[in-house]
């Protein structure tokens, strides 16, 4: 039996426990592992230079393995401090707190001191005026050019996606701005991908209190800007909607609008307001649920075009400090599920607007026709119903194949006043047609209130000539409405003593004049030149008024006439007073001949 082998052995585990292995210095075969040939290279690298290179390479991987350790453990630790010892807030780019956070970012100091930003271009609306503007005399001799306007309105610049860090109020707070792709549908079915973004704010502890106080500040930034304004919002598009979220867009914000500038009745605008005043208020509600009865009120504002409805309904969320969401029933990709989707996401107080609601096809339900008919009947009558029942059965065919078929009177009733109804909104319907509306639509219950507009009387061209030729008042935001505590405070504590604790005899006016003192106006009308004419005293203004509304007939034009007369002559009411007859002849004779281009 041959034990050579054995004895190879032996003197291989004698070699290797008298040989002391070094950390600067591993073993060949360990290199081997991690640089195939490494033996060949060690040994072709000492005899030609003479230098055993297994030391530089042995260190190398040393500090290689040490600083592998390190990164490992302190990415572990990194990771698990994060995680127990911070708290984060994730954002979504569709939710309103989205751009009040991007709007209050943009003008702290991370926005200007880091080096990673994303410039938008400033937008202006027809509000906002720069610096200087206001100021501006009109030259009427010159005429205007905005060819280089966007120059003056500076860019805006955000965090660029990635993380951001910034102090505030003493504290350390990390800004991640990240983006994704989602699936969404497009108009024609198929699916796309959109990028959407989203926001996360962390900050160091256990507690998430610092960060909604920073979101609490970032929000009344951004709507302390907004105190005098109204946010108009719409549905947002079809394949947005189908989400099941961010069902609205804000499509508009601007000024609110005074009260006193809709021309209506006094008694019926005094009522209306007191109406809603007392159903806003925060104890009714529980009057409300104590008696079983839904918490809902609607009212139906019908009258001729250019009558004023939708200025009221804009002046009542100026009023009341509410958005105003707009709903239009004849758009094509509204389902009865989207309105009922859209009633359940409206906020807790607001303003919805239906406008037009006769031409959304709520027509009045036909009656049953008597089934008493005459026995006889001429040639011609058969033949023509014969061909109106033809007619009828193709319509009915080729609506058939149609995919969306609109809203139902049947879907508009259970969104307004189903069981699953939105409660606590102030729903404002409008329309020329009130006679074309079913009975059900405007039970009370559903319209709980109808204002009448009608065509302007004598008191109500005296009060919009006033109006038109009167001086601009400066009228300061009230002290309610720039509170911090909440994003728009109601101006319910105004109004209601002074709307329920009156003789209407006597404080019509004065009443209505309490409450729009808290509404600010819209900026004030351009400065014009020396020589143009100054507007008279108030003593003679009232006399020219008087004497203009008596020119015209009563129940003939409607205030937006008589207001786009007025327009084409904002700063001469004596010019006017002289040209009121003749533009009264002019259009008189256009409505009988039905000319509809008459200027």
């Amino acid at each position: 039996m041959d034990f050579s082998a054995f004895r190879g052995l032996k003197q291989t585990e004698d070699i290797g426990e008298n040989t002391t292995v070094s950390l600067t210095q591993l073993p060949a075969n360990i290199l081997d592992v991690f640089i195939p040939g490494y033996p060949l290279i060690s040994k072709f690298i000492r005899e030609v230079f003479g230098f055993d290179v297994t030391i530089v390479v042995s260190v190398a991987f040393l500090i290689f393995g040490l600083f592998s350790a390190v990164k490992f453990l302190g990415q572990h630790a990194y990771s698990g401090f994060w995680t127990y010892f911070t708290s984060f807030i994730d954002i979504e780019s569709d939710d309103d707190i989205f751009d009040y956070v991007m709007e209050w970012l943009a003008e702290q100091k991370i926005s200007k001191d880091s080096r990673t930003l994303m410039a938008r271009t400033g937008r202006e609306t027809a509000w906002d005026s720069l610096a200087g503007e206001i100021d501006t005399a009109l030259d009427t001799n010159q005429l205007l050019n905005f060819s280089n306007w966007d120059a003056k309105v500076p860019p805006t610049f955000q965090p660029y996606y990635g993380s951001h860090r910034f102090f505030h109020h003493g504290r350390y707070f990390e800004f991640h701005r990240l983006q994704k792709e989602i699936m969404g549908s497009s108009w024609g079915g198929g699916s796309v991908i959109r990028e959407d973004e989203h926001i996360r704010l962390t900050c160091l502890g256990r507690s998430t209190q610092p960060l909604k106080n920073l979101i609490r500040e970032a929000r009344d930034h951004y709507l302390d800007k907004e105190k005098s304004c109204t946010v108009v919002r719409r549905p947002a598009p079809k394949e947005i909607r189908g989400r099941g979220r961010n069902v609205w867009n804000r499509v508009a914000t601007r000024p609110s609008r005074p009260i006193d500038t809709v021309v209506l009745d006094h008694a019926q605008k005094d009522r209306l307001l007191a109406d809603i005043n007392e159903y806003l208020h925060p104890s009714t509600p529980r009057w409300y649920a104590n008696r079983g009865i839904p918490y809902r009120r609607g009212y139906l504002l019908h009258g001729p075009p250019g009558t004023g409805k939708s200025s009221l309904a804009w002046a009542i969320a100026g009023v009341f400090g509410l958005d105003i969401y707009c709903i239009s029933l004849v758009e094509p990709t509204l389902t009865e599920e989207d309105l009922g989707l859209m009633f359940t996401s409206l906020p807790r107080r607001c303003v919805v607007l239906l406008e037009d609601i006769d031409s959304a096809g709520l027509v009045k339900r036909q009656e049953p026709q008597e089934t008493d008919q005459p026995k006889e009947e001429s040639e011609a009558a058969k033949l023509s119903a014969e061909i109106a029942k033809a007619i009828k059965a193709t319509q009915d065919k080729n609506n058939k194949g149609k995919e969306n078929q609109g809203i139902t009177l049947s879907g508009l009733l259970n969104a307004i006043d189903g069981v699953a109804s939105h409660e606590g909104r102030v729903l404002l319907m409008t329309t020329n047609f009130p006679e074309k509306l079913d009975e059900a639509l405007i039970r009370p219950g559903r319209i709980d209130m109808k204002i009448g507009f009608t065509k302007a009387t004598r008191n109500q061209m005296c009060e919009l000539f006033t109006r038109m030729y009167s001086p601009d008042a400066e009228v300061k935001p009230p002290k309610s409405i720039t509170s911090s505590s909440s994003s728009k405070t109601t101006n319910l504590e105004v109004a209601s003593p002074k709307l329920r604790n009156r003789k209407r005899a006597t404080a019509q006016d004065a009443n209505l004049k309490a409450i729009t003192s808290t509404i600010p106006t819209p900026p004030d009308t351009p400065g014009y030149s020396a020589e143009e004419p100054s507007s008279p005293e108030p003593t003679d203004l009232h006399g020219i008024a008087a004497a203009f509304a008596k020119r015209l007939p009563e129940d003939t034009f409607t205030p937006a006439e008589i207001q786009g007369f007025l327009l084409t002559r904002k700063k001469e009411p004596e010019r006017a007073l002289r040209e009121v007859e003749a533009w009264r002849d002019k259009l008189m004779q256009a409505k009988e001949e039905k000319n509809k281009t008459v200027q």
